[in-house]
């Protein structure tokens, strides 16, 4: 799937920052976005740095949600693979970014 987002995986800065990946043609990581309730304050709640990690971690659940998408589109060819086995472990570490 192409998507236009800034390219993953995304990193929260433990204070509300979001980041993307650095590319070849970037000196830095490129921003994504301030989680902070008053921007420029400099000062991030509980919640925000949450609302930062769920966010950072939305590349990998858009992943994680495509491969399981792949693998429920041919569960027979799946299984064989090995895809079927590995959903679970995908769909558990995109939840413990999110959450951590």
């Amino acid at each position: 799937m192409t998507t236009t987002h800034t390219p993953g995986p995304w990193q929260d800065n433990d204070a509300g920052l979001i980041y993307g990946q650095v590319t070849d043609d970037e000196d830095e990581a490129p921003f994504v976005c301030d989680c902070c309730n008053e921007p420029g304050s400099g000062e991030y709640t509980e919640r925000e740095k949450a609302n930062a990690r769920l966010i950072a971690a939305a590349p990998d659940m858009l992943e994680a949600l495509e491969f399981v998408g792949m693998t429920f589109a041919d569960m027979e060819a799946s299984k064989r693979k090995g895809y079927y086995t590995e959903c679970p472990k995908i769909v558990a570490a995109a939840i413990t970014k999110a959450t951590a």
